[in-house]
């Protein structure tokens, strides 16, 4: 288990051809992948209008923490989650006003850049991509418990985790899971391997038993968790 906090991160501001965005490295690398061996994760905050269609060489998941917008012909905001597997292409991710769409991407095999469509299409065709992919949505809103929201073909899942005041999370429901994944603060605070850990901390896994044992504070907590592949 690894966990993370923003305080821990420095935002970068990046300007390319899809437009300007801050980008925080939180588990290795984004613009050194070759160099990174396993999990990759960092926070993208977007201010352009529109990043393009384009897919990854590697299979992912991206949280949105904060603003709205969309991604494809799915609204999002704080919540949303949204699978893709690798060589399958995926968006226009578009921003709904000034305040922008700030999400993680999490992965367990890191790459780096973006094929871009239609002109990778060659490529996406060559990669044999399963073409697995779904959006769902965390209600933050919702009663404590742990929810299975979506599931790919391949085996990718995405759950939303609520917890009560001063409640300890059993990862009973995940007993069956035996994949590395993520979870992510929403809401709240919780704590995790001896730290406390705000909204848009992250906490990365081998397995999802590593996860009994995460607690809320005094005030309830919302986390999504998911898990890759078990062949990712």
């Amino acid at each position: 288990m690894k966990t993370v906090s923003p305080a821990e991160v420095v935002p970068i501001v990046r300007t390319s051809a899809a437009g300007s965005y801050v980008l925080s490295n939180y588990i290795g690398s984004y613009a050194e992948a070759d160099e990174v061996l396993g999990f990759q994760a960092f926070l993208v905050e977007q201010k352009s209008p529109e990043l393009r269609a384009h897919f990854h060489e590697v299979d992912q998941f991206q949280i949105v923490v904060s603003g709205r917008g969309s991604l494809g012909r799915e609204s999002v905001t704080v919540g949303a989650v949204h699978y893709t597997d690798g060589y399958t292409s995926y968006g226009p991710i578009r921003t709904a006003d000034a305040e922008g769409l700030a999400y993680f991407t999490l992965r367990v095999h890191p790459t780096i850049g973006a094929n871009y469509m239609p002109e990778s299409r060659d490529k996406r065709a060559a990669g044999e991509g399963a073409n697995g992919h779904f959006t769902c949505a965390v209600d933050l809103s919702a009663a404590e418990g742990l929810d299975l929201l979506a599931e790919s073909p391949r085996g990718a899942r995405a759950y939303a985790c609520r917890l009560a005041a001063d409640s300890t999370l059993t990862a009973d429901g995940l007993a069956d899971a035996d994949a590395p994944g993520y979870a992510v603060v929403l809401a709240g605070t919780v704590r995790a391997d001896g730290r406390i850990l705000p909204a848009k901390s992250i906490i990365s896994f081998d397995r999802p038993a590593e996860l009994a044992g995460v607690r809320s504070s005094a005030e309830a907590a919302t986390l999504a968790v998911v898990l890759f592949p078990d062949a990712a």
